[in-house]
């Protein structure tokens, strides 16, 4: 799935169809007397990414949040944070996306890059799924190295579009690389264990580790109704997981370790790249980081690969199969094209908007795999995948609380 991509928020991310925990920016040192305004940053995709890579991973997966300094009336400085690494839209900008003017109408841009989004969400998904049902397709390693290099020639392409340059060292590009390409690999190489739909059921559960990274580097609190919500979407993935085991044959216990290992690469992907990449004074494009990444994560994956003479049989395999690199290289542009439609309607409509729109990714994405693919349906798989939609609506409604208790709370501070 889109981790590097993925289809967020950005863990890095695209791979995924996650969700994640807001994030409070902390100012640089350099700005004094500032004051922070975040906003509600979500991932995209495992579906669209094994990137935090997401989606980002595949985007994308985690989700990651940029920066940017204005002037407000009163002439104080003001750190403006948003999410997936993208600037607040100034009033009456134009909307843009790959470099591309959108129409003027504000809903028929919101449906094209709401469109956009899912529908590349859900090309992702069939098509990384219908890899794994070619027959003799146990390369994961072959589909990570095909997916982080066209993420690189994704991200290239929509750099020269809008002329944007690196800004961030090579040593941290290094090391970012080490966290997407691994958490990808992990993602993929666990789809030989895992059906599709319980792959984006697991990824769903980015919070938990979110959670848990919080409480324990951090010191965050959660209040009872957010821990009830995490353990509803726990007790959703156990089901989903026993249902999984129930109808398919391929299923093998190292899959869930897989999966839930890329879940914890991918929290600590998204706290490197938000501290190092977004939470700077000079902060990186979202397109930027998918780019160098991907192209070092390219060669991380490279190296093994041909040393191990694993490439002998991926290629004998792609070239008795030829319908396989296209597939490959297909479903990782539109993983990347996902992450960013929804990163576009964070800049231009808002985070909660965005964090709707990959939800319905999310369970559609659940839906074609069964549509497409059809499985064996038991009781486990009905009552987890309820839960789990159980969860996301509680999420959705305490997120909405905790944003009018902050707005409240910020008109008082005005008015005052």
């Amino acid at each position: 799935g889109a981790r590097l991509l993925v289809p967020h928020i950005r863990t890095f991310t695209m791979a995924a169809i996650t969700i994640s925990a807001p994030i409070v920016a902390k100012a640089p040192v350099a700005m004094r007397r500032t004051r922070v305004t975040a906003r509600a940053a979500v991932a995209p995709a495992a579906s669209t990414s094994a990137v935090s890579f997401g989606a980002r991973k595949m985007m994308t997966g985690a989700s990651v949040q940029a920066a940017r300094v204005q002037q407000t009336a009163a002439g104080r400085k003001s750190l403006v944070c948003n999410a997936g690494g993208v600037a607040k839209a100034a009033p009456g900008e134009q909307k843009k996306v790959f470099g591309l003017n959108l129409p003027e109408s504000e809903s028929l841009s919101f449906l094209i890059l709401a469109g956009g989004s899912l529908g590349s969400a859900l090309g992702f998904a069939a098509l990384q799924e219908g890899v794994f049902r070619i027959p003799g397709f146990k390369f994961s390693a072959w589909m990570t190295v095909l997916t982080t290099f066209t993420y690189f020639l994704c991200g290239a392409l929509e750099m020269k579009l809008t002329q944007d340059t690196r800004k961030a060292s090579w040593k941290n590009y290094g090391i970012l690389s080490v966290y997407t390409y691994g958490g990808m690999a992990m993602t993929n190489y666990a789809l030989s264990y895992l059906n599709y739909a319980t792959r984006i059921v697991f990824k769903s559960a980015k919070i938990v580790p979110v959670m848990a990274f919080s409480v324990l580097i951090v010191g965050k609190k959660y209040n009872w109704k957010e821990w009830l919500s995490a353990a509803i979407l726990v007790a959703g993935i156990v089901l989903f997981t026993l249902g999984d085991v129930a109808s398919s044959p391929a299923f093998h216990p190292i899959g869930v370790f897989l999966i839930a290992g890329a879940l914890c690469v991918d929290a600590i992907c998204a706290n490197f790249e938000e501290k190092n990449f977004f939470r700077c004074e000079n902060p990186s494009t979202t397109q930027e980081v998918l780019c160098f990444a991907s192209l070092i994560g390219t060669a991380y994956g490279l190296i093994p690969f041909i040393a191990s003479g694993g490439y002998k049989a991926a290629i004998a395999h792609s070239m008795q199969y030829t319908q396989v690199v296209p597939m490959i290289m297909g479903f990782s542009v539109m993983g990347y094209s996902s992450v960013s439609f929804i990163l576009s309607l964070i800049k231009y409509y808002g985070a909660t908007e965005a964090e709707i729109i990959k939800s319905l990714r999310k369970v559609l994405s659940i839906v074609i795999s069964f549509v497409l693919f059809p499985k064996a349906l038991n009781w486990k798989y009905i009552v987890g995948f309820a839960a789990v939609l159980i969860s996301t609506a509680y999420t959705f409604y305490l997120k909405g609380e905790k944003n009018k208790a902050k707005a409240a709370a910020k008109a008082a501070e005005e008015s005052a």
